[in-house]
Formats: structure tokens, C-alpha cells, sequence
């Protein structure tokens, strides 16, 4: 299994996991051979290249004031 492959199947893995409303401990005791070691670091390496993702695609926008509208909420 590639690496794109093995991502894919933890992605399906954790969906799955998340819609159980279980603990991690109590999904992995009905799956077969996926331990709770292994939700926990999938978890994290999710949550971290959702981070790298994130922080890619922000940008800075500019503000403009309008400064008449300024005094107008001052009074």
C-alpha cells in the first residue's frame, strides 16, 4: 500500500471513528487490527496538515476607514 493509498484508508478510518461517537478506545475494541496508538497519531498528523493547509491559505486583506462613517458611530 502507497503512502497516498495508506492516507486515504485512515481518512475513511477516522470518519468513521468520529460518526461512532465512541471513545478511541471503545471503536478500536470492534475494529480489527487498529489500535488506539494509531487513531491518536493519524489524529495528529491530520490536525497537523490541516494546520499547514490553513496557514497556506491565509492572507492579509486591506482595511479602508471611512472617516466621515468614523464620526457618525461617535455620535
Amino acid at each position: 500500500m502507497n503512502k497516498t493509498e495508506l492516507q486515504k484508508l485512515w481518512e475513511t478510518r477516522l470518519s468513521e471513528f468520529k460518526a461512532s461517537g465512541k471513545s478511541v478506545k471503545e471503536w478500536c475494541a470492534v475494529q480489527d487490527h487498529v489500535t488506539p496508538r494509531q487513531v491518536w497519531y493519524w489524529l495528529s498528523k491530520f490536525k497537523d496538515q490541516n494546520e499547514l493547509s490553513f496557514a497556506k491559505s491565509t492572507q492579509w486583506l486591506p482595511v479602508e476607514i471611512n472617516e466621515q462613517s468614523a464620526l457618525e458611530h461617535d455620535n
